[in-house]
């Protein structure tokens, strides 16, 4: 079983390991193209809260629900994987 992360660390791929810690690819890890580009879009809409230093705490709301989603879509194409989300703004772990 795989234990996976999602998260909008800066510069990652979005999905991380939580045994190893590296990100995984999207093409390594076989999900469909359209969440690939679900979560690459997720992901430079995180980054740009990242260079604001999470200023707009409404924004951050609003993605980490989108990341929580994406979470619960991957853990539908990956069902032997365990799938958590993680909000880098806020530092913590956030129910699915």
């Amino acid at each position: 079983m795989q234990y996976l992360i999602v998260d909008g660390y800066l510069n990652g791929t979005g999905i991380r390991d939580k045994i190893t810690g590296g990100y995984l690819s999207h093409l390594e890890l076989g999900i469909s193209a359209a969440l690939s580009k679900k979560i690459d879009i997720w992901l430079k809409k995180y980054w740009n809260e990242f260079y604001t230093q999470y200023a707009h705490s409404n924004i951050i709301t609003i993605l980490d629900e989108e990341g929580k989603q994406l979470a619960r879509e991957l853990q539908m194409e990956l069902t032997d994987a365990n799938i958590e989300y993680y909000s880098d703004a806020k530092l913590m772990y956030l129910s699915k």
